[in-house]
């Protein structure tokens, strides 16, 4: 048996689930958590802004698949990272914010930096709770935890009054859970796979849409092998980029608009159909095109657009059950519908070399954008800080693997990329990383 403070019981918790970092602005609301870091061998990362503390966990959640921990102080710490936790909410990344708050005993007398927290956070993240005892802290850090990993990924807030990090416990009276997430990779229904096998197979002019639902569920090798079985066109979007490596014969990009206008079918993998897919409706959609969706969140299925067909799992499982059913011969039967999404692809890829070529002052941002893509290696990680400027560097930027890219995403915050280039070195110290930053849009 041992004693232990409640910021030495935070630091165990976080270690056990694999956290090995945790972004902060020191606070006195929180120094107890500092001190367990040191005692259990977490690096301690000081930001200079909460916002950036963050965009830090949130960069590192999406980098490790794991959860990504910010801890900040009370009050104006935990509104300061307020934008932070949106960003990555509409991410799906698992961010934990953990926020110090006023001794339980001073609540509501007017405490120094006291506010509700715990109400200002639950509509941007998957839970929100308060803890009330020294010796329920590992079990709400867990319960929250589990909500961050389990089903659609997202970010949780945990408030811990200062008194209770500061509570002295023996370790028995506070145990850490452990097997408390269980990520299981569903199958979809087989009578719906099958379902959606004759809809490929009689398609004539089908596109797979890969988002960022395709990183999540690691699917990347058996969306290859579904491409290779199918001979489909593959177009990726958001924590997608990459499932496909550039030379890959249904890998396209450029030719997006024109082969979602004309395709009679659309396969959507972990793609919400939210502004960036014109919401799947016309004229980005064909009116007529049947659109099949897969996703691990329900809640997704059918949002903005009725389906074909929807189908609830994981998407690896999913396309692996997939690929054991497609008739043979697809790849030949797509050939000539490959050629034409190609032949798009070459036109309007030729269009922006020839305007990346000018000599033209000021320079061009298409010129800008493929000298800095000339830099980029297979292994440099590249962080895209903006928005119109991010638009044009990813046009050029060639994207090898999943995880080679990060960029705000949905939700289109701006600043992220001090923070995402941090998290990114701190987790590969022996790679490049590149911050594409642009001012405003």
């Amino acid at each position: 048996m041992a004693d232990l403070t409640g910021g030495r019981l935070v630091a165990r918790t976080l270690k056990q689930a694999g956290v090995g970092h945790v972004f902060t602005l020191c606070g006195g609301h929180i120094l107890p958590i500092y001190d367990g870091c040191v005692s259990e061998g977490l690096q301690v990362v000081d930001m200079r802004h909460e916002q950036a503390c963050a965009h830090a966990g949130d960069a590192y959640a999406r980098l490790t698949r794991n959860i990504g921990v910010a801890v900040v102080t009370a009050g104006p710490g935990v509104t300061d990272a307020v934008t932070g936790v949106a960003n990555a909410y509409s991410a799906r990344s698992p961010l934990l914010l953990i926020g110090g708050a006023a001794p339980l005993g001073l609540r509501g007398l007017g405490a120094l930096q006291e506010t509700e927290q715990v109400a200002l956070l639950r509509p941007i993240t998957k839970g929100s709770w308060t803890v009330a005892e020294t010796r329920q802290i590992p079990e709400v850090l867990t319960t929250a935890i589990r909500a961050a990993l389990t089903g659609r990924p997202g970010p949780v807030f945990v408030e811990i009054p200062v008194d209770l990090l500061m509570t002295v416990i023996e370790d028995r009276l506070a145990p850490i859970p452990t097997r408390y997430v269980h990520r299981s990779a569903a199958l979809a229904d087989p009578d719906d796979v099958v379902r959606l096998a004759h809809l490929v197979s009689r398609a004539e002019r089908p596109v797979v849409l890969a988002g960022s639902g395709v990183y999540w569920d690691a699917a990347a090798k058996p969306l290859a092998s579904f491409a290779d079985a199918s001979g489909l066109p593959v177009f990726m979007n958001g924590a997608g980029r990459g499932a496909l490596p550039p030379g890959h014969s249904c890998a396209f990009a450029h030719a997006r608009g024109w082969a979602l206008a004309g395709a009679d079918l659309v396969l959507v993998l972990g793609a919400p159909l939210d502004f960036r897919l014109g919401y799947g409706r016309p004229p980005t959609f064909a009116e007529d095109a049947r659109v099949v969706m897969v996703d691990c969140d329900p809640a997704e299925l059918g949002r903005n657009r009725p389906l074909e067909l929807g189908l609830h799992g994981h998407i690896g499982r999913v396309l692996d059950q997939l690929v054991e059913i497609l008739p043979a011969g697809l790849p030949a039967r797509f050939e000539e519908w490959r050629r034409r999404v190609g032949q798009k692809e070459r036109e309007s890829r030729g269009k922006l070399e020839a305007e990346s070529a000018s000599d033209a002052v000021p320079i061009s941002h298409y010129r800008w954008a493929r000298e800095i893509a000339a830099a980029v290696t297979p292994e440099t990680i590249v962080v895209g800080d903006g928005g119109d400027v991010v638009g044009c560097a990813s046009k050029f930027v060639p994207v090898s693997a999943t995880g080679q890219w990060l960029d705000p995403g949905p939700f289109g915050c701006l600043g992220v990329g001090p923070s995402f280039a941090i998290a990114a070195k701190l987790l590969h110290p022996d790679r490049r990383v590149l911050l594409i930053a642009g001012d405003g849009a």
